[in-house]
């Protein structure tokens, strides 16, 4: 259990004092082991103030540690990273719950498990980790998350995560574990210039705690920051086409990003898709091609400009783009030397950039 704060720990410590020992302590009938209360029980000790005990059954000590999260996350106000450490715990003695009562009884209902006594009387799901995060008040993400960063986080990290007036959150921590998991040897820029220029930055993104699905789940963002430093420039053509993916919170940076990679922004198309996405104002289903140049570059013929609308189905691979859109280009422009930039497959007449192309 997540220790309280010096903070919540004195303003019991003053309750007590004043008011006395409202709340009885619960203990596990026959072993004396205080399963609720322990802050008060030492408290109360210390000072001398009169208690009262009740006792409870448990037929084991997975179900006594069951009860415990559960009226631990019912009471305390607890932070995201320490309802995810115990929805974790909460996880695996449900699992294991299930289990015994399979091995006892032969097997149970397909999807069901009953729980170990009368103390427990819900029926457990055997998707213990969906009913555990329910419980915890988190995400199934937000469970994900706390389950990486207890395995690879620095403990300096986790004691930040544990206390409620830190600003560091469990995004920030797992996306800086899984940054350090993707770092690849960056590959150099290839030699030449280009006259087309077609790339999907891999954007960083702000999130709330309950937010359950982040980029960094799937690949290593960049900053606006470190996009700009990237060498473009120097593979650009004096007369260059520059296609570039925004989505739609991030068109303002976008637009600073092509000034410093030496272009200037002229027109756009839109990706509408085939489902509707996250959002904090409206729910997206739409992402921007912006277009800019550098130079004097030649425009489509008339029977090449196509619309700017661009209905094409969301691709499974997360972030992926759609192959129409590669044969827009490739119409648009045939005989201009094209380069992708953070590509993640080769493509004939193209060249690749990134670190997710597969190696030849």
């Amino acid at each position: 259990m997540p220790r309280l704060t010096k903070e919540e720990y004195e303003s019991l410590e003053k309750s007590l004092c004043a008011e006395g020992c409202r709340d009885s302590l619960v203990v596990w009938e026959g072993k004396n082991i205080v399963v609720d209360g322990i802050n008060r029980y030492e408290i109360c000790r210390k000072y001398g103030i009169p208690f009262k005990v009740v006792e409870k059954k448990f037929g084991s000590t997975d179900e006594a540690k069951l009860w415990i999260i559960q009226t631990q996350l019912g009471r305390r106000n607890l932070t995201y990273y320490a309802k995810g450490t115990l929805g974790l715990e909460l996880a695996s003695l449900k699992a294991s719950e299930a289990k015994q009562r399979q091995r006892e009884h032969g097997g149970t209902a397909p999807g069901k498990s009953r729980a170990l006594s009368s103390n427990l009387t819900e029926v457990l799901p055997l998707d213990t980790r969906k009913e555990a995060a329910k419980i915890a008040g988190v995400s199934e993400g937000t469970l994900h998350m706390v389950k990486v960063i207890n395995e690879k986080a620095t403990e300096q990290e986790k004691a930040q995560l544990s206390n409620p007036n830190s600003r560091v959150t469990i995004h920030k921590v797992y996306g800086r574990i899984r940054r350090d998991e993707l770092k690849t040897e960056t590959p150099a820029f290839p030699a030449g210039k280009f006259a087309l220029i077609y790339a999907d930055p891999p954007w960083t993104f702000e999130f709330v705690e309950s937010e359950n699905r982040t980029v960094q789940n799937h690949y290593a963002t960049m900053s606006l920051e470190e996009l700009m430093l990237l060498p473009v420039p120097t593979i650009a053509q004096n007369d260059c086409v520059l296609m570039m993916w925004a989505p739609a919170c991030k068109v303002d940076e976008a637009m600073q990003l092509m000034k410093a990679w030496g272009f200037t922004y002229r027109t756009c198309a839109v990706w509408v898709k085939d489902k509707v996405g996250l959002g904090h104002w409206f729910r997206t289903q739409h992402e921007m091609l912006l277009l800019a140049i550098k130079g004097n570059p030649p425009t489509p013929p008339p029977e090449k400009r196509f619309s700017s609308v661009i209905n094409a189905p969301r691709p499974q691979q997360h972030s992926e783009k759609p192959d129409k859109v590669y044969k827009l280009i490739e119409q648009m422009y045939p005989r201009f030397e094209k380069i992708e930039l953070f590509a993640r497959q080769a493509r004939k007449g193209w060249i690749g950039w990134g670190n997710q192309l597969p190696s030849t």
